[in-house]
């Protein structure tokens, strides 16, 4: 049966459920954990316009004749327990109402099944409805099972339910919208859709159906649709006193209990809050953060315009120097800003502690305000000049960050000797981690090494010194100089983990990481990483670029095993955390992902995903020199392996030409960039026949000390040197001989997909034993010890696509 309408009407069984619409995205996972329930309470509570209706037609849809439904559509309007009773006794054909009593007597004796379906039930029932319902819950048994959806929890005795396993509840978490459901959604309603765009919309989304719906289905009056909704479907039910403090706190980035009684003293804000929590009015708790709340982005930004301007003001005067009183500076500066306070974000500014830079938006962050203040209070203190200069530096903008650092100058010499060699090691630290980015490792480390001396061991001077330490690193890692780059890393990982600073640690862990995978040593990085990784995500930072950049170590890693599609994964979900982040080595996700594509002979999307990668640098103002020499280096390898050796060798020795041996490599490109441009340009003259040419320059690039102190770049460039060897200088028409047999190339192909050498013996019919002996000589014969140096040798002597 189904009720219809305030009336309480109802048809006879089956249900007629009305059809879903047009744009219905199914989620057969609820569905079928709906429909196979036998849970004495089902309760799906959310806010509006999380599909509960919709999911409940299509799991209803299809109901099976052992099991009766009485279906009453409430649509949030109240009822008494005489209505209900009415209604209940009339849909199961008893021949008068009974009673309340009566009815509970006849749910508690055996029968067939009924499923009772209260759509969007009011949190507003009476007191005696309530018993009724308490007194229905807790019969010993009953043939009466309850479904309801609700935008505020019914006040039953819920946990004692949840403990003898008759309560099942979905919440907007459960309810919400997944990032494949968005996909399908756009797909849907939208068609194509700006991939900055459909970025924008899912990341303010928050899983929110009937927003991304209304805004979809709307395009240009989608924002206007969406406060029509807002006005129907949530502030109709909100008292005059909750509607003003909803406006309000919607132009607050969070808020608490505590700041909503100071903000609007005498009001009982601090029980309005409670009442519009209860509602759920989509006030979001903040991850991570107890008993701060924010309210859904797309919610507030279509109801900011209904606050009186006066009010406003107000309100942003106080709440900036109410959040910075919090311990929220990043909030009161914000707050400040929008209130045309520029001295007092100024002077928020300088409190901050400098570390934050390095996680979740916040360099984009400083990068806004820096846009936001005139140029002399950026140049007004010390302070600012620093935490102005490492936000440009960190985002690849390096001649902005000099230009920055010139009028720190004129705060010397300083009032006393010490302040006065403080401040000389902030600029050279500063000057240290620009001359690393430019490539000039000798001055940098010059610097770098002078400041340490100096800079403090505390807070404000720690993101000072890490700078000095990943620059210092960065240039020996450059310079061949592995084992000095390895102290300093774990020198510096020493000090920030006594320090207690978790984010300073995960910068300095992904180039622990690499310089182990550069080493050959990938079996202690891939342990190395879970640790880092199992750390990172107990942060639980909604979008954490330190997160991203150790997921595209991992994604690598799993391109060194022959691992595409969980490299392919990697590579994705670390760009999801690394989109919004100003920084340059979110190129990283895209050159990996070009690489996937690379790899399954795909070289248009490869492209593509070169293209989104230097549109990602341009979108952050990043200067060539930072980014450009990688991209050239992954169009190569892309050359490589299309087999197009002659643009491949044109293309090496332009490389070459710019970064030769021995040459300064920018801190933000692979310290080894001088060294593969050299082996691919080998690679392609041996493959054009050029024997003495290759021959030539990897007898330069072995007796190079900079880059081929890594263990694989020396393994490449011997394995081709040794095949060189068994080439004639006069022959032209020069073929490649397979050295393994036809067992051992077959053995090789399937190492390289990541298969175990159980997987290898079933698919081959082999025994586990046969696999290693065959291992054993597949080793032996490309001359390396693991299985990891023997792919990537026998890739760089063509023997693996």
């Amino acid at each position: 049966m189904q009720g219809l309408g305030v009336n309480l009407s109802w048809v006879k069984t089956p249900v007629v459920v009305p059809e879903l619409p047009e744009h219905h995205v199914s989620r057969p996972e609820l569905v079928d954990a709906l429909r196979g329930s036998r849970h004495r309470l089902i309760l799906l509570s959310t806010p509006a316009g999380y599909g509960k209706t919709v999911l409940l037609d299509e799991t209803f849809a299809s109901s099976t004749p052992a099991e009766q439904v009485l279906w009453l559509r409430l649509g949030g309007r109240s009822l008494s327990l005489v209505e209900l009773t009415d209604w209940l006794a009339t849909a199961l054909g008893l021949s008068s109402n009974p009673g309340s009593a009566a009815l509970l007597r006849h749910f508690a004796k055996p029968g067939r099944p009924v499923r009772l379906v209260l759509d969007d039930l009011p949190g507003d029932l009476s007191i005696e409805l309530n018993n009724w319902f308490e007194h229905l819950l807790n019969l010993p048994e009953s043939h009466l099972r309850l479904t309801i959806t609700s935008r505020q929890r019914p006040a039953w005795n819920l946990p004692r339910l949840l403990l003898r396993g008759e309560l099942l509840e979905l919440d907007a978490t459960m309810l919400g919208m997944s990032r494949q459901h968005f996909d399908r959604l756009c797909d849907g309603l939208a068609g194509p859709l700006d991939a900055v765009e459909r970025e924008s919309l899912w990341a303010r989304s928050g899983g929110w159906w009937g927003g991304v719906c209304l805004l979809l289905a709307g395009r240009a009056q989608g924002a206007r649709l969406l406060g029509d909704y807002l006005e129907h479907e949530v502030l109709v039910r909100l008292s005059g006193e909750e509607r003003h403090l909803f406006y309000g706190l919607c132009h607050l980035p969070r808020f608490s209990t505590e700041l909503c009684a100071q903000l609007w003293e005498g009001r009982s804000s601090a029980q309005l809050l409670q009442r519009l929590r209860q509602q759920q009015v989509f006030v979001q708790p903040i991850e991570g953060l107890d008993h701060w709340y924010r309210i859904h982005p797309l919610v507030a930004v279509a109801l900011q315009p209904m606050l009186d301007p006066a009010e406003l003001a107000r309100l942003r005067l106080q709440s900036c120097r109410l959040l910075s009183v919090a311990g929220q500076l990043h909030e009161a500066i914000d707050q400040a800003l929008q209130a045309q306070q520029p001295e007092v974000a100024a002077t928020y500014m300088e409190r901050l502690q400098p570390t934050w830079q390095l996680t979740d938006r916040y360099l984009q962050r400083v990068l806004d305000w820096r846009r936001q203040l005139p140029q002399e209070l950026l140049e007004s203190t010390a302070g600012l000049i620093d935490l102005s200069t490492l936000a440009l530096l960190f985002s690849g903008r390096i001649d902005e960050a000099l230009a920055s650092l010139e009028p720190l100058g004129r705060f010397l010499p300083a009032a006393s000797a010490a302040e006065n060699q403080r401040l000389l090691a902030h600029w050279q630290a500063l000057r240290g981690g620009l001359y690393a980015c430019q490539g000039q490792h000798a001055v940098a480390e010059l610097h770098c090494r002078e400041a340490l001396l100096h800079l403090r061991e505390d807070a404000q001077d720690g993101l000072l010194r890490l700078l000095c330490q990943f620059s210092l690193e960065r240039t020996l890692m450059a310079a061949g100089r592995i084992e000095e780059a390895g102290q300093v890393l774990q020198a510096a990982l020493e000090q920030v983990r006594r320090r207690g600073c978790l984010d300073s640690e995960a910068l300095l862990q992904g180039d622990q990481l690499r310089l182990l995978m550069l080493r050959g040593e990938t079996g202690l990085a891939e342990l190395l990483l879970e640790d880092a990784l199992a750390a990172r995500v107990t942060a639980q930072i909604e979008s954490d670029p330190l997160l991203g950049r150790l997921l595209f170590i991992q994604a690598e890693l799993a391109l060194l095993s022959g691992r595409t599609d969980e490299a392919e994964r990697g590579f994705l979900v670390g760009l999801q955390h690394t989109r919004d982040c100003s920084a340059p080595f979110i190129l990283q996700g895209y050159l990996g992902l070009a690489e996937v594509a690379s790899r399954r002979g795909d070289p248009l999307t490869a492209q593509l995903q070169l293209h989104r990668g230097e549109q990602a640098m341009h979108y952050g103002r990043v200067e060539d020199l930072c980014y450009r020499p990688a991209l050239a280096l992954q169009r190569l390898r892309g050359l490589a392996r299309q087999g197009d050796w002659l643009a491949l060798l044109d293309g090496a020795r332009r490389l070459v030409g710019d970064y030769p041996l021995g040459s300064g490599v920018p801190a933000s490109l692979p310290p080894t960039l001088p060294q593969e441009a050299q082996l691919l340009a080998a690679r392609a003259e041996y493959r054009l026949g050029r024997f003495e040419q290759a021959r030539h320059r990897l007898q330069q690039c072995l007796g190079d000390h900079s880059g081929f102190a890594f263990e694989c770049l020396r393994c490449e460039a011997r394995q081709l040197l040794d095949r060189l060897a068994e080439q004639a200088p006069e022959e032209e028409d020069w073929v490649f001989h397979e050295e393994l047999t036809g067992r051992e190339s077959a053995v090789l192909g399937l190492l390289a997909e990541g298969l175990s050498n159980q997987e290898i013996a079933d698919s081959l019919y082999l025994s586990v034993n046969t696999v290693k002996y065959h291992a054993k000589n597949i080793n032996a014969k490309l001359g390396v010890t693991r299985r990891t140096q023997a792919i990537a040798c026998a890739k760089a002597r063509g023997l693996l696509a």
